[in-house]
């Protein structure tokens, strides 16, 4: 054992606190000597451990303990080595010693717990397994060994892609940690991967554009290379692989304009790695303007006929048509959703189109009708963020008051991104309702719980919370959840009453449905259903909406909800059809000028509220909107909130009608100026843009393909380039590059496949060099990973407090004597001769020559 102090210059303020309590037993009062030496000894002490505790005493004492944490690399380039380490996990634990403290971690791109009993069989890194980051590995167990002494066992073929373990454990890593490494590797196996696919950036309709593709093999074989053009089969050929670099070449005639997706898709016999066998492009070709137009399913929409022609090309689809890929939105100019229900988007397209506006400058259009704007469910999602209106008209006309109950299943099967889902959809219902509105919500497994009850809404904030807050339970059973739902509303004095259902399973039992739908229906009460995921009782459900009179939803993606609850609410809580045949006024004509003169009358449209930013082009009686417009990001939306159809009244004859949509069309297509710009990808990954104008600043967004923005840093290198870093998954990214935020430029590139893998034997070099840095070794033996530290163990013990609490005592003790005098036993300890009560007297005549002189005094 050895005491220890880590701040010694704290003992420098005992010189001052020496002279201070000398100087005060100078000045004492006059009294027993003896008295005020206990008394200064007792300040001293408590002074001195003060003084001490500051400095951060410590004592260092031996450990048996022996903390070991053993890395276990389970990266994509060690498939096939699972039996190799998890050989090694029991053979060392069998080893261990009372005082082994074993810890086993599971790593790839991050690091994940594993099992200290020795197996890690169906173990896995939480990370992405195409990554190895050996530097975080390391940092994670260092730090989880709390400062003690520890061993670390790296079971790893030393291949890192991400990190630089080797400066970190030369620089930081902390004092007495060791590094052992065992040199594994994963299965070898035969391999065929693309390692590039070259397509120019640009080109132009009807030109042919050759595409060349490199193919590295470890092996010779025969296989097929197979060609997608915007996920469309292009081309096919059989192929024969020699071992090592194969290039082949495909000649395409470009017959469509826009952004143009390829991907190329390798099968080889015998490739043991099919990761590495895929590879995306994008090429731009120049051409006219290209919209995309949107309907229901099964209903095409009159606008495409109105807005295409005079070179401008339109392709029209169905809503249920719409891609799932952000380049797909990226080869149009500008989309048109005409009367287009919310719940047959989805999420996950709307938040794509909202990127292709804001940040590529596409244009987008709403035009209304019975399933659009808020009556299509659009509240607080993408779309109504990008619209120049919003969908919520409290205030502006008359709205009934609303009783809603919603009913969610919240059993088992629901648990995961459905029952979120749905919780998200509630949560919009709930903005969209007025506090004098009820509201009740019942969830439901095999017995319904009342989450709010049916009661007024008031405080939106406690209702979702509560929401929020529902936790998936057991199994399914519907009908006591409708009963109870029922009785709830039915003496509820409102003006509409209803009910959504929501569930994804069958119910384990069956009910009286019909019977308490009557009464539903007597007491004004309405239900819709939706049915999500496969598995659901389509037929139960679609049953139960026509007995509710309501409306039933089949929904295959729980991203849909959101739109269907926000439509069901809207529909009862707010009046947006308004019907009285108006002549709308021209408030902005800018972009605009066939709005001129007497226009024609129209007869409907749905009430939306105008943005603040926005600009009005025209405006009904009422003051709503009917054209409106705005800038989003680099895009520019519209709505129109008449449809295109009879709704707009006499427009439909007018001769202007065309030019309308002419207009419209106009108004959608990008207005930024573009400027091409050259983007490389560096040996490092990270990517460098060069531009070929005259801008002398960069600025670069990095978007993947559903839509989310990366983050990226853009560092500067010189006027007119940068270099770009940012962290994605393999496949198709595209840059929104700008120079001087007046010149933009839309680039899309392919993310490669990692190093990871890429074939390649163990880097036992790293390995060794983290070892014999950190003063371990390499490892042959499991064994060896137990065997006895080389160096004593020690283990440090802060005694801080312990000095700071005997400074307390001393100081309180102290304190005491003060207060009532030192014991006389206390001056007999001191003064061994003395007679019994010599001390007392003496004290005593010190008290009495006081109260004399005190006499004297009066």
């Amino acid at each position: 054992m050895d005491f220890r102090i880590e701040q010694p210059f704290w003992l420098l303020l005992a010189i001052p606190a020496a002279v201070y309590f000398a100087w005060t037993y100078r000045r004492s009062a006059k009294g027993p000597r003896h008295s005020a030496r206990v008394l200064l000894l007792l300040r001293t002490l408590a002074a001195f451990c003060l003084i001490v505790s500051a400095a951060s005493p410590f004592l260092l004492l031996r450990s048996d303990e022996q903390k070991i944490f053993f890395l276990a690399d389970r990266s994509a380039s060690m498939s096939g080595s699972e039996e190799d380490v998890d050989a090694w996990l029991p053979e060392a634990s069998d080893g261990r010693t009372p005082n082994s403290g074993i810890r086993v971690l599971s790593f790839a791109g991050s690091v994940r717990e594993g099992r200290d009993d020795g197996g890690l069989k169906n173990e896995r890194s939480s990370g992405g397994t195409g990554e190895t980051n050996l530097e975080q590995a390391i940092r994670h167990a260092a730090a989880a060994a709390a400062g003690d002494p520890a061993r670390i066992v790296l079971l790893s073929d030393g291949r890192q892609t991400r990190g630089d373990a080797l400066g970190y454990v030369r620089s930081s890593l902390p004092p007495g940690i060791t590094i052992d490494a065992a040199v594994l590797s994963g299965r070898k196996k035969e391999d065929a991967s693309l390692t590039s696919l070259e397509v120019p950036s640009s080109g132009r309709a009807g030109e042919a554009m050759e595409l060349t593709v490199t193919v590295d093999s470890t092996f010779a074989t025969t296989g097929r290379l197979l060609l997608f053009k915007d996920d469309r089969p292009a081309g096919e050929r059989n192929i024969t692989l020699a071992a090592g670099e194969n290039r082949f070449t495909f000649t395409e005639v470009q017959p469509d304009e826009g952004s143009i997706k390829y991907e190329v898709q390798i099968i080889a016999e015998g490739d043991g790695v099919p990761e590495n066998n895929r590879m995306t492009a994008v090429t731009e070709i120049e051409g006219p303007p290209r919209f995309l137009v949107v309907g229901q399913d099964g209903a095409e929409s009159p606008a495409g006929k109105w807005i295409g022609g005079g070179g401008v090309q339109v392709d029209r689809i169905g809503a249920g048509q719409l891609p799932n890929e952000l380049s797909s939105y990226l080869a149009y100019d500008g989309i048109v959703f005409d009367n287009v229900p919310g719940h047959l988007v989805g999420e996950k397209r709307m938040g794509l189109i909202n990127q292709a506006v804001k940040t590529f400058g596409t244009g987008f259009m709403m035009i209304g009708g019975e399933e659009s704007f808020g009556l299509g469910g659009y509240f607080e999602t993408p779309i109504e963020e990008l619209l120049p209106v919003s969908m919520d008209v409290t205030g502006k006309h008359v709205i009934p008051s609303l009783g809603l109950m919603i009913v969610l299943d919240r059993s088992g099967s629901m648990t995961g991104s459905k029952l979120e889902m749905a919780k998200e959809a509630a949560s919009r219902s709930v903005a969209l309702l007025r506090e004098e509105d009820v509201l009740g919500f019942i969830a439901f497994d095999d017995q319904p719980i009342e989450v709010i009850g049916t009661e007024l809404v008031g405080d939106t904030k406690d209702a979702l919370e509560k929401i929020y807050s529902i936790a998936p339970g057991g199994g399914t059973d519907i009908f006591p959840a409708v009963q109870l739902a029922v009785e709830r509303l039915a003496d509820q004095d409102v003006q509409r009453k209803h009910i959504i259902l929501l569930t994804d399973g069958m119910s384990s039992a069956a009910g009286d449905y019909g019977g308490v739908l009557k009464e539903a229906e007597a007491s004004g009460i309405t239900m819709s259903t939706v049915a999500i995921g496969s598995d659901a009782d389509r037929i139960l459900l679609e049953q139960l909406a026509g007995l509710g009179a309501g409306r039933f939803y089949d929904v295959r993606s729980a991203d849909t909800v959101p739109a269907i609850l926000s439509r069901e609410t809207a529909m009862l809580s707010r009046t947006y059809i308004v019907d009285e045949p108006f002549r709308p006024a021209v408030r902005e004509a800018e972009g605009w000028r066939i709005l001129t003169g007497e226009l024609p009358t129209m007869n409907a449209y749905i009430a939306t509220t105008v943005k603040p930013a926005a600009d009005v082009i025209m405006e009904s009686p009422e003051g709503d909107p009917v054209l409106a417009e705005w800038r989003y990001g680099l895009g520019r939306s519209i709505a129109y909130t008449p449809d295109s159809g009879g709704w707009s009244g006499g427009f439909t004859s007018w001769e202007g009608w065309p030019g309308f949509w002419k207009a419209a069309a106009a108004r959608m297509l990008p207005s930024f100026r573009e400027e091409p710009f050259e983007v490389r990808r560096n040996a490092d990954g990270s990517y460098r843009v060069t531009g070929t104008g005259a801008s002398s600043f960069i600025d670069a967004a990095v978007i993947d393909e559903d839509g989310r923005e990366l983050e990226a840093s853009v560092d500067p290198t010189g006027p007119g380039s940068a270099t770009v870093r940012f962290d994605a998954q393999p496949g198709l990214v595209f840059f929104r590059i700008s120079g001087d935020g007046e010149t933009y430029s839309k680039i899309g590139l392919t993310v490669p496949y990692g190093d990871e893998y890429r074939p390649g034997a163990p880097d036992g070099e790293l390995l060794a060099a983290l070892a014999a840095a950190s003063g371990g070794k390499v490892l042959d033996n499991p064994a060896d990973a137990l065997r006895t530290p080389g160096q004593v163990q020690l283990e440090m013990k802060p005694v801080r407090n312990w000095f700071l609490l005997l400074s307390m005592l001393l100081f309180f003790a102290d304190i005491t004597l003060r207060r009532f005098g030192v014991p006389a036993d206390a001056i007999k300890l001191r003064r061994r001769g003395a007679e019994p009560g010599e001390g007392r007297g003496k004290e005593t005549s010190h008290v009495e020559k006081l109260l004399d002189a005190k006499r004297k005094n009066k």
